[in-house]
């Protein structure tokens, strides 16, 4: 391409968003009325108008910004890039008076270097104003009027309006946060991917902030995503309809209706539930949202069935105390003891620690926290649930032979005592299956040696408690209830008492 491609003004967008939740962005586009949508590298581009365009920076909850390109071109060199540039008709873009900010992302590029990048092009932008008015407008990062987007990938160079201004995951409800709080964007990735409708119960507990749980209550209620941002880029641009964006906001926001189920949010920290109050008092839902000061073992569901969405804290510091794989563990009988028939979806980076919950994830989806790469696993919890790694296909599944271990109970009761040895069970007839039987027949080991084998794994498995005793003992405190924990007193060191 040797000149510069123009847009139509309001007809092409490109909406940006995490990786992994491109496919579920294009869905939510499609359902809003975008057209010509085509999914790309951590976004979707589609054609609108500029109705369209405020419609997603209002009501998406997956984007992260909105994009207009204004033009695309071949660039190799930094002359190339500054004469480009500056061929766009950039004062009737903007006035002279307004503030800009230059946002640059290089991939596979000649020009190797984003802030070289933004200084090229806040150059070439102010050279033209200074040639055609003698006056230059001003930079600001703090609150710019314009927001200026430029991606070169391959040598190719797009310049784009950011319609967004502040990253769209900036809902503007959240005024306080705990450690490592979840972006927006992606809690509501996660709902999206979980399925809930707002039509059974929910259940945040591990809260922290309230994010999961905020995201759940506007998406049931139809708040839209934007419903408590002041503030879009597009509201400065000349090209502004105020008309048009008040007639789109009365609109979504006359869709918002009550909620028609229970959000629970729960923390164990004191500090966490107090952030979370005051966020779910800021956004108006302190009333729809169940909030306490609770271990996760103390949750007591209200109803037989719900969806659990849960974000663990997953810092090095508890990974290397050894402390992550007891807090899974504990999450995993928590789940298989009280929480039967529910679905519980739990997110973190840590591949091989989530085995240690216990059961088999249904669904894998792999999402990104920022740069952080991680999982989001789906567990179906209810009545003789697999452990983690158990085959499907095994003839020892308590859920599929219940009926014959009940049947085993009530010969024992029955006949003074008498239990069945496992060969005369029906439920596993050994002779069946030619290839099974031979597999027996030719077992050499006899009772005493098999009795051995038992008894030294059984030696080595109590001796390798021993040795971690004292670390489990302590993250089960961590995890456990605090009156569950014994005050402990004081040990003294007395100095002993001198001689005369």
């Amino acid at each position: 391409m040797n000149s510069i491609k123009e847009y139509n003004m309001g007809m092409d967008f490109t909406v940006k968003t995490f990786a992994g939740l491109e496919q579920a962005l294009y869905d939510e586009l499609k359902e809003l009325g975008a057209k010509d949508l085509e999914i790309i590298k951590r976004g979707v581009t589609f054609r609108g108008d500029l109705a369209m365009m405020y419609k997603v920076n209002y009501l998406s909850r997956l984007a992260v910004r909105v994009l207009k390109p204004i033009g695309v071109f071949d660039v190799t060199d930094e002359k190339q890039l500054y004469d480009k540039v500056k061929k766009i008709s950039w004062m009737e873009i903007f006035k002279v008076t307004q503030t800009f900010s230059v946002d640059s992302n290089v991939f596979y590029s000649n020009l190797d270097h984003s802030h070289y990048v933004s200084l090229k092009t806040k150059d070439a932008i102010v050279d033209q104003f200074r040639e055609e008015t003698g006056k230059r407008p001003w930079v600001s990062t703090d609150n710019p009027d314009i927001y200026i987007d430029v991606h070169i990938s391959h040598n190719v160079c797009t310049i784009s309006l950011d319609s967004s201004g502040e990253s769209l995951h900036k809902r503007g409800y959240r005024i306080a946060t705990d450690k490592a709080p979840i972006n927006e964007v992606l809690a509501a990735g996660m709902i999206n991917f979980s399925g809930w409708d707002g039509k059974v119960d929910l259940y945040d507990p591990m809260c922290g902030s309230g994010t999961i749980s905020t995201e759940a209550a506007m998406l049931a209620m139809n708040i839209p995503a934007g419903y408590y941002r002041q503030n879009f880029a597009f509201m400065k641009w000349e090209q502004f309809d105020e008309e048009l964006w008040e007639s789109i906001r009365s609109d979504a926001d006359s869709q918002m209706k009550e909620l028609e189920c229970e959000i629970y949010a729960s923390d164990r920290s004191d500090k966490a539930v107090g952030i979370a109050k005051r966020n779910f008092r800021n956004a108006g839902l302190h009333k729809d949202i169940n909030i306490q000061q609770a271990y996760f073992d103390s949750v007591e569901p209200a109803g037989k069935k719900g969806v659990i969405i849960m974000n663990p804290p997953y810092g090095m510091r508890l990974e290397e105390r050894g402390e992550l794989r007891d807090l899974y563990r504990g999450i995993g009988d928590v789940l298989k003891n009280t929480f039967i028939g529910f679905e519980a979806w739990i997110i973190s980076p840590n591949f091989e620690t989530m085995k240690f919950i216990g059961l088999k994830p249904s669904k894998r989806i792999t999402l990104y926290n920022g740069p952080v790469e991680t999982r989001l696993m789906k567990f179906e919890v209810y009545e003789g649930t697999r452990r983690y790694g158990d085959n499907k296909g095994s003839d020892f599944n308590k859920d599929r032979n219940k009926d014959y271990y009940k049947k085993d109970r009530d010969s024992y009761k029955k006949e003074g005592g008498y239990k069945p040895k496992f060969s005369e069970r029906k439920s596993y007839d050994r002779y069946e299956d030619k290839d099974r039987k031979r597999r027996y027949d030719s077992r050499e080991d006899s009772e005493d040696q098999v009795d051995d084998r038992r008894s030294d794994n059984k030696l080595k498995e109590l001796e390798k408690r021993s040795q971690n005793f004292e670390k489990h003992l302590e993250s089960i405190r961590r995890f456990s209830k605090p009156s569950d924990q014994k005050k402990r007193r004081k040990r003294i060191n007395k100095k002993p008492p001198k001689e005369d």
